[in-house]
């Protein structure tokens, strides 16, 4: 968070358990779809970097969890090479080590986006602690709750969220 959201930082909350429910970054994303190695996650600049994490960054990282959130601006975008399929953050992540992802498609709205975030974990992890909803299932549900919203109800608040690898 703020000053602390640096590749260092990153490293070093990963770093704390062998393996995370969830990693969930919430940035800016920028996308370059002729070379998907460089598209990155805007991160705070550290003394010796610039605070993108771009993908060929996390290739090379651990991210032990069994679902990674890419909360930021067109995540899932990448380019489709014959033989090796999507490259980009997305396939970054998975080969990191996370076995789901979930990644927007397109420029999202802040608050929609917020607003989807928070419904997705009450439902894939219930502060109660009861079982929550399988992956896919939370997210579209999480989905359907933002679009009840009047303020949200275009798809375009809502539909850019996908979920990548295993369902559940």
């Amino acid at each position: 968070v703020g000053q602390d959201a640096t590749k260092a930082g990153l490293r070093a909350a990963v770093a704390k358990e062998p393996r995370w429910r969830a990693i969930h970054i919430a940035c800016h994303g920028l996308v370059d779809v002729r070379r998907p190695s460089l598209s990155a996650l805007a991160l705070t600049p550290g003394p010796d970097d610039d605070g993108l994490l771009a993908a060929r960054d996390v290739f090379v990282e651990r991210m032990p969890a069994d679902l990674a959130v890419l909360s930021a601006c067109e995540t899932g975008r990448g380019r489709v090479v014959r033989g090796e399929g999507l490259l980009g953050l997305t396939r970054a992540f998975m080969f990191a080590g996370a076995p789901r992802v979930i990644v927007s498609l397109w420029k999202v709205d802040d608050e929609a986006t917020r607003a989807l975030m928070e419904a997705f974990y009450r439902l894939w992890s219930p502060k109660d602690g009861s079982k929550g909803l399988p992956t896919s299932q939370a997210l579209r549900r999480a989905q359907q709750a933002v679009e009840r919203d009047p303020r949200w109800k275009h798809p375009y608040y809502w539909a850019a969220w996908v979920l990548w690898g295993l369902p559940n």
